[in-house]
């Protein structure tokens, strides 16, 4: 049966990178509705690559050609942050039905409102790729929370690495998620960036936390890079990531790695930590968006839920720009720490421009 859906991919990058793009074009060619049929790449070698490897042919170079000419369904797009708004615009006004872009969602509330607003003027279904949503651990510590096996859930705890734009847009959408997607009452920080640090082309610090306080009264405090304990880096070498969420009657423990994930209970009916069963999930970010195109409910990755995240990293800045607590909605539009940088109030004390995503024989001596 031919395939109901076309799908494109705008993003390629040549192994060892780009394994993301092909994370989504095996996703995409599994599924009896859909079939990738065209690549784009700003890289010829790139979508050469690729289109041998999935046995594409349709490939090109300039994204806005394959868009005008392919009649595509569907888009994935799995550029760099700071493309994500353009290029989702783009496919809103030539007529695609769903658009997966991977995360982070764009790199400004601004240019989330935009890419929103696009969407919804024509009509067309926009996720965001923060694929946690579905982790079985994930959707089985939310239900536990929303049953009340904790109690009134009060703190939740995440530690992350590579940049808060990187992998904090993970955590801190997993917090949301795991607590039934709160709204947020006001957000503080805290940042450090002594180095030139870059990630995929835009700057990141150093180190960061941030405190987050919902509206149904839970704190959230993300830490992104900040030093850890040679114990806690052996842990987290095993586990990959954890956190913990504690309630007034009890603690949820979760952790990720080496392809496994698990969840563990403690409250007054376990003897000690329990681990809990988990159930593969039902659905996937892909499945999902069908589902949603065709009118069955919507999507959990909705980037609605995204523009929360983005708003949530820009306040975490802007509460350093203002020296303050930060209450929401966040009036600024632009990216909060590009301001930082632009202002001068982040001065680089390690001077030498570097990205954490190049090998690290190429980094400068720090």
């Amino acid at each position: 049966m031919e395939s109901r859906y076309r799908v494109g991919i705008v993003g390629c990058g040549i192994p060892p990178r780009g394994y993301i793009a092909r994370r989504h074009a095996k996703a995409w060619n599994s599924l009896d509705s859909t079939r990738v049929v065209a690549v784009a790449d700003i890289n010829p070698e790139a979508v050469k690559v690729f289109g041998e490897e999935f046995s594409i042919k349709t490939q090109y170079t300039n994204y806005h050609e394959m868009l005008a000419r392919e009649k595509l369904d569907i888009l994935t797009i799995t550029t760099w942050a700071q493309t994500h708004a353009e290029i989702t615009i783009a496919a809103a006004e030539q007529g695609v039905k769903g658009i997966l872009c991977e995360k982070p969602m764009c790199v400004s509330p601004g240019e989330a409102d935009a890419m929103i607003d696009a969407c919804s003027r024509n009509d067309v279904k926009l996720a965001i790729g923060h694929q946690g949503r579905f982790y079985p651990s994930n959707i089985a510590a939310r239900k536990l929370i929303a049953g009340g096996v904790i109690g009134k859930p009060a703190l939740i705890h995440r530690y992350v690495t590579g940049g808060l734009l990187n992998n904090g847009t993970h955590a801190i959408d997993g917090m949301r998620y795991i607590l039934s997607d709160p709204e947020t009452e006001w957000v503080m920080g805290q940042v450090e960036r002594k180095t030139d640090r870059y990630e995929r082309g835009f700057p990141v610090e150093d180190c960061l936390m941030g405190l987050i306080y919902f509206k149904n009264g839970v704190r959230g405090i993300i830490e992104n890079d900040t030093p850890i304990s040679d114990e806690e880096k052996k842990m987290r070498v095993e586990a990959e990531s954890f956190d913990f969420i504690y309630g007034t009657d009890g603690m949820l423990h979760t952790t990720r790695g080496g392809g496994r994930e698990s969840l563990y209970l403690l409250n007054n009916e376990t003897t000690g930590w329990r681990e809990v069963g988990l159930q593969p999930s039902e659905a996937n970010q892909y499945s999902e968006l069908i589902d949603w195109i065709e009118g069955r409910g919507g999507h959990r990755n909705d980037a609605r839920q995204a523009r929360y995240t983005i708003e949530i990293m820009m306040a975490i800045y802007e509460s350093v720009r203002t020296k303050g607590l930060v209450r929401m909605p966040l009036v600024a539009k632009e990216n909060t720490l590009r301001l930082l940088i632009d202002e001068g109030a982040l001065p680089v004390e390690k001077p030498g421009k570097y990205d954490i995503r190049l090998p690290k024989e190429l980094w400068p001596t720090q």
